[in-house]
């Protein structure tokens, strides 16, 4: 199985190290899955504006070729102003409607304060179950309290949450794929 984990921001790095950490534990629980992150920031994607994807630049197309290849998904974000990234959004108004679908995801955010993770909720998760995803019924989210001063989760309690989303995460993608055959 491809898995695609997304950091899905251009602002911080917390998103970054919340999915590389959750990355980390994918690989050591499933050394079978073929893992490859997607940093947003490392790319310069158009904004939706409803052209076909050929003619959009060389990073968008690429980004959307790796999402449609993929089998599942990690999507990390922050929360900005109690919803996701306007770059999230745009990545998310660019794929194709129905690549997404049957898909397996888990998600990982970050935000100021506990009241953000209320964004998951009311923004992410909706847009998300439109999509036809195949979504974990939790998630993990994090604040800036839950990294150290060299900006590593060392909440143990966190850390803990991390490694059971990944080994949720398998979980759903292993039943997806006796579901597919």
């Amino acid at each position: 199985m491809k898995v695609l984990v997304i950091s899905g921001t251009l602002v911080g790095s917390k998103t970054l190290v919340a999915t590389e950490y959750l990355l980390k534990q994918l690989k050591r629980q499933s050394p079978e899955m073929e893992i490859e992150l997607v940093n947003l920031k490392e790319f310069k994607l158009d904004f939706c504006d409803g052209r076909q994807l050929e003619k959009y630049n060389g990073d968008t197309r690429l980004v959307i070729k790796q999402i449609e290849n993929a089998d599942g998904y990690v999507l990390g974000t922050t929360i900005l102003h109690g919803s996701i990234p306007g770059a999230l959004k745009n990545l998310f108004d660019l794929i194709p409607f129905p690549a997404l679908e049957g898909k397996p995801i888990a998600l990982v955010a970050n935000g100021g304060n506990p009241e953000h993770s209320q964004a998951i909720e009311k923004h992410l998760r909706p847009m998300l179950h439109y999509l036809k995803m195949k979504l974990l019924p939790h998630d993990v989210f994090l604040t800036s309290s839950d990294f150290n001063e060299e900006n590593e989760i060392h909440q143990p309690e966190r850390q803990e949450q991390l490694m059971l989303l990944a080994r949720d995460f398998k979980e759903l993608c292993n039943q997806t794929l006796i579901e597919q055959n």
